[in-house]
């Protein structure tokens, strides 16, 4: 089973194709893709408890924050039991299904920054895979900040200086380092593929990268601010 990483970025077109993801599955099913959709209880085009998960303890994601302030704490201790056990499940449907590949996309898998961070990401899915791919769309930075900006306004969350915060919009911050993200991700995953940003069809360039056409249906650009 070929395992399918999907970390971003933010703000290219990880909405639009995580919904076509959704709304395609039974068709991608045949063609050998596998879609999780509901995951320890939650049904949400993006997979988002995985950066929840993988995050250290003291860093935080828009989502960490949202869960830390309306789940007690015995959900996070067992976080891990109940992610490993429908995981397990998925790759078991999967196999049962016969696809040859499955699929996981969150761009919040993007706010991990270390290899500690993307260790814990790739120990969740090693043992059920025969290969592990991390793709991640780079778009050109000084666009890809500007755009994050509005994101971070829009969620009305404040900036930071924090060198090592989400909020961090700095022109030298760790979210714009490119060839440090790409250092890391090297050091943890034996497969890494970089795609391009296409504000056209991100998901149709998404959906070729990965080995499955899909000229034959309809893809819509979803402009939908995300909150992973």
């Amino acid at each position: 089973m070929r395992t399918i990483l999907h970390i971003g970025q933010h703000k290219t077109g990880t909405t639009s194709l995580q919904h076509y993801l959704q709304q395609q599955r039974q068709h991608l099913s045949k063609k050998g893709l596998y879609v999780p959709d509901a995951i320890v209880g939650i049904k949400h085009p993006s997979h988002y408890i995985l950066n929840v998960y993988s995050l250290e303890s003291k860093r935080l994601s828009p989502m960490k924050e949202v869960l830390i302030k309306n789940k007690n704490p015995d959900y996070f201790q067992h976080l891990e039991e109940r992610l490993i056990s429908d995981i397990e499940k998925h790759y078991q449907r999967a196999n049962k299904q016969q696809c040859n590949d499955i699929i996981w996309s969150n761009e919040g898998l993007y706010l991990l920054n270390s290899v500690t961070e993307y260790k814990k990401l790739r120990q969740l899915f090693e043992q059920h895979s025969d290969e592990i791919v991390c793709i991640c769309c780079f778009r050109e930075k000084k666009s890809f900040r500007q755009s994050y900006m509005q994101q971070l306004k829009t969620q009305e969350l404040l900036f930071s200086h924090e060198e090592d915060s989400y909020c961090n919009i700095d022109p030298t911050s760790w979210l714009f380092d490119y060839d440090r993200k790409k250092d890391i991700l090297q050091q943890v995953f034996s497969k890494n593929l970089t795609i391009p940003y296409d504000p056209e069809d991100m998901v149709r360039t998404f959906m070729t990268s990965i080995g499955y056409d899909s000229a034959a249906m309809e893809t819509e650009h979803l402009n939908i601010t995300s909150y992973e």
